[in-house]
């Protein structure tokens, strides 16, 4: 797509901006990945920022490709991990991109902040560790589609996903949490505490402390897109903003017009709103939105 067919996109009122994710980095700065698409997805372009300090005057154009990229993580080393629909992995270590098909079934999500490698979930109960140079499978113990993959170097690694799953990594393979539930779970943070909260449809919102679950009160009504903790607190994303938990309840915090996914580097809470970025600091919020200027730009 050339400087005149992205003009014409990205000015299209048909056209969506979704901010998908942010991805935290050292030395305050920040890879933010958003997408532009048609209503079918037909047409994708698919934009990643490097900001130093959430400052649009320190924002750089790192990729923009044609191609659908779904998800992104750093690594601890600032290696940058970019799920493309469906079977696709990009990195980036500071020069070029590579690019490797993972696996046949359709991944949802990439998570790299273990220092033991980045993992990658999706159908069918398929999951990847990436081993030196190597996408390496983690055996299956369930046909359900995982959604969402999340740890603590003290707690270990849970991913989340269809029919209730909740499975915690054990070595080469998955421990079952056995919640008797057959929810749509979309959203896992595992907090220093070692609490594990899952986020899914229809209001469900669960905290899991010593392998006891509780249910946190909440819209029933809506769509729980994300989990996370943050300075003590747990913040969960919906379809229309974020939410604090008080005690076993949800109560509205912010209006970000959508929180789709919530990341930390332990300094701030970044969310993923609609065509913009935010980052909480504990007392005031910051944002970036992504428009056309003569080109792609922040403000």
């Amino acid at each position: 797509m050339d400087k005149e067919d992205l003009e014409g996109f990205a000015t299209d009122p048909e056209t969506d901006i979704e901010c998908l994710q942010i991805a935290p980095l050292a030395g305050g700065k920040t890879a933010i990945l958003f997408l532009l698409s048609d209503a079918d997805y037909v047409t994708t372009v698919s934009v990643i920022f490097i900001v130093e300090n959430f400052d649009p005057k320190r924002a750089r154009g790192f990729l923009v490709t044609s191609e659908w990229l779904m998800a992104l993580s750093a690594s601890p080393s600032g290696e940058l991990f970019a799920l493309e629909a469906t079977t696709w992995i990009w990195r980036n270590a500071g020069t070029n991109w590579t690019r490797d098909k993972v696996g046949q079934q359709s991944l949802r999500q990439v998570w790299a902040e273990d220092t033991a490698g980045p993992i990658t979930v999706g159908t069918d109960g398929v999951a990847y560790r990436l081993a030196g140079q190597q996408w390496q499978t983690i055996a299956p113990i369930t046909s359900n589609e995982y959604l969402d993959v999340h740890g603590h170097p003290k707690h270990g690694i849970y991913a989340c996903g269809e029919m209730g799953t909740v499975h915690q990594l054990a070595g080469t393979g998955w421990r079952p949490l056995e919640l008797h539930r057959h929810d749509r779970l979309r959203g896992i943070d595992v907090a220093p505490d070692g609490k594990i909260r899952v986020a899914g449809d229809d209001g469900v919102c669960l905290r899991i402390a010593n392998d006891e679950m509780t249910e946190i009160t909440a819209d029933a009504d809506m769509t729980y897109l994300a989990v996370r903790s943050f300075r003590g607190e747990a913040y969960w994303g919906d379809e229309a903003g974020l939410n604090i938990e008080t005690a076993d309840a949800l109560q509205h915090f912010e209006d970000t017009g959508i929180a789709s996914d919530l990341r930390t580097d332990g300094d701030f809470l970044y969310v993923a709103g609609i065509d913009t970025a935010w980052r909480f600091d504990g007392r005031k919020w910051k944002t970036l939105t992504l428009v056309y200027d003569d080109g792609l730009r922040l403000i």
